[in-house]
């Protein structure tokens, strides 16, 4: 009995020598103040979602309950981080980082995830060395809270904890129409113009589509769409929302004809489409919100803004991550054995050159013996997209004149260079490009969430897919390649969703009124679409690949007008240039550019007149 005591004894001591050793030695976080852990109850790895989600329209989506097992995750790497310095990866020094163990990535000054691969994790061809699938698990409510590590991200981005758009304080999704932020504290309209005051007030538009943008599920997963979202806004804060759906050009056309003849037109709903016109007949909003307040908005991308500038002055309103990026699946690259673009991106490693050859390593059938399309993506999208990876658009705003101005680029050298480029790529393998009037539904896009595609270039890969597949892979994203050049640049391509405020309006008193609900707008919208990167049973991104993105998005978005795609024009009766970007090297893009840009110039003449 004494020896089983004598026992104890030596056993509680070194119990208290040990204890007091894990006492003195310091965590990473330990010497950072600004960061703690007041509820301890949020603990709790949470790499996937519960929640609800579904498709509508461009971004909508959903799906289920799911984790996302071995997703890669990150941040910004070379590009977008202004003043810091790249090592020769392409990436961020380590001595400008800060590491954090537990979550298994590090931070550069400005809070953007710049590591979350260790090197051992993959080989010298950027093939991962786990397994890279959705294994569709379920998280409990009781582990939904943010880990630690999460919360000292989130408090260390560019929007404190309660008004970042990646995540609520509960890692739930939001399921009620109204934002889980805060938008009265914003400071976003100069007149101050509070939530509450769109009570009794009506806001007047029409749509620029013919489809809802954006969607999500209320408490009892009923679908409730942009338009739906619309109507409800009566209900939750007593604000009339009056909309007609109108399409493109029609609907920039109806705005006009309201002011011209004096009728109720608040607001101009525009997308990539129906620029410059949108814009041609909006005022300026540079008055009337505080500039120097635009980053405390949680759903405004400040970035978006000001490449949209017409006339030296701010113009539009637009959601953060309204982009295109490029997705691809990332569980078939691993099965093809192939290069992981988003571990390239990561590593400072994706370019021109790197793309090329992913493209080129794709084989022409997956495994099961089906015909694998390397590449989708829309002819028109292709044609003002990939100019800007070489760092010039082909149209865009020259957003210091002192009245609107676009620039014509078609036959800039570095423009050619890009179309050459892209087109080379596509004609060299199995290539889909899109034409269908149903968003998303052509079967190389389909592909994408049934093994018969590998890649695509589309806002539309957002459109939820329900099928089994698609339960059992992982999709992740990677931005549009820089060129090899001085002025080559990885890229988001901004999809063109926003608002406007008409040149004139009926009721002045409105405008303040309007600016509020757009900012609402938006802010649900980015809620949303982040919401959905979380619940897509297919994307699953936890915390850290969502920041990245958003780090991405919101430092890197470019915008090249589309210009109504020249829709009856000479550009395409007269040459063959759209049809250069659908795989098939018959026609050469740099001599039907040649053939098209005096067109192009008239057509950028009579659209500049569009409201005078």
């Amino acid at each position: 009995m004494k020896k089983l005591s004598r026992y104890l004894a030596v056993l509680l001591i070194v119990l208290m020598v040990a204890s007091l050793a894990v006492s003195c030695k310091k965590s990473p976080s330990d010497d950072d103040e600004a960061f703690t852990d007041s509820v301890d109850s949020e603990g709790g790895n949470t790499e996937g979602g519960s929640g609800d989600g579904e498709g509508g329209g461009a971004t909508g989506g959903g799906g289920g309950n799911t984790s996302g097992g071995g997703n890669t995750s990150g941040g910004n790497t070379s590009t977008g981080t202004g003043d810091h310095k790249e090592d020769q990866g392409g990436g961020v020094p380590d001595d400008e980082k800060t590491f954090h163990e537990e979550g298994s990535y590090a931070t550069d000054s400005d809070g953007n995830v710049t590591d979350t691969k260790t090197d051992a994790e993959y080989d010298e061809d950027y093939r991962y060395q786990e397994s890279i699938t959705n294994d569709n698990g379920f998280i409990p409510d009781e582990e939904q809270g943010l880990e630690k590590s999460e919360r000292r991200a989130t408090e260390a981005s560019k929007y404190n904890f309660d008004l970042n758009p990646l995540i609520n304080r509960d890692r739930k999704q939001n399921k009620e129409a109204m934002p889980s932020f805060n938008l009265d504290d914003t400071g976003f309209v100069r007149a101050g113009t509070k939530i509450a005051d769109l009570k009794g007030k009506t806001v007047t538009f029409f749509t620029a589509d013919n489809f809802a943008a954006w969607s999500y599920r209320n408490e009892k997963g009923e679908t409730i769409d942009e338009w739906t979202w619309f109507s409800n806004l009566k209900k939750e804060i007593g604000l009339n929302v009056k909309y007609t759906v109108k399409q493109h050009q029609e609907s920039v056309e109806a705005a006009l004809q309201a002011m011209n003849t004096g009728k109720d037109c608040d607001i101009i709903y525009s997308n990539h489409v129906v620029f410059p016109s949108s814009l041609c007949i909006s005022r300026s909003i540079t008055e009337v919100v505080n500039i120097n307040d635009l980053g405390s908005s949680p759903g405004v991308c400040k970035n978006t803004m000001d490449v949209a500038k017409w006339g030296n002055t701010l113009r539009l309103i637009a959601p953060i991550g309204v982009v295109d990026v490029i997705w691809y699946n990332q569980t078939l690259t691993q099965e093809l054995n192939l290069s992981d673009p988003h571990l390239m991106w990561e590593k400072g490693a994706w370019n021109w050159d790197s793309f090329r050859k992913y493209m080129l390593s794709v084989p022409d059938t997956n495994r099961n013996g089906e015909k694998l399309v390397a590449f989708v993506q829309w002819v028109s999208n292709a044609s003002y997209i990939w100019p800007s990876t070489n760092g010039t658009p082909r149209i865009y705003i020259d957003a210091e004149a002192d009245k609107p101005t676009l620039i014509n680029n078609w036959l800039n050298p570095k423009t050619l260079e890009a179309w050459d480029f892209i087109t080379n790529v596509c004609n060299n393998v199995n290539y889909g490009c899109s034409s269908e009037t149903s968003p998303g539904n052509q079967k190389e896009h389909l592909g994408l969430y049934q093994g018969t595609t590998i890649m695509s270039a589309t806002m539309y890969t957002q459109v939820y897919r329900d099928t089994e597949y698609s339960k059992n892979i992982q999709i992740n994203w990677v931005p549009y390649p820089k060129s090899g050049s001085d002025t080559g640049q990885e890229i988001c391509q901004y999809y063109g969703f926003g608002m406007l405020l008409p040149r004139t309006t009926k009721n002045a008193s409105n405008v303040d009124i309007a600016l509020k609900f757009m900012e609402l707008w938006a802010t649900r919208f980015t809620e949303t679409l982040f919401d959905n990167l979380y619940t897509f049973e297919y994307y699953s991104f936890n915390y850290m690949q969502r920041k990245q993105y958003f780090d991405f998005v919101t430092e890197n978005v470019v915008f090249a007008l589309a210009m109504n795609d020249f829709d009856g024009s000479p550009l395409q009766s007269e040459t063959k240039f759209f049809d250069c970007f659908k795989g098939d090297a018959t026609y050469n893009v740099k001599t039907e550019a040649e053939k098209g840009a005096n067109y192009v110039t008239q057509y950028i003449v009579e659209s500049m007149k569009f409201g005078q």
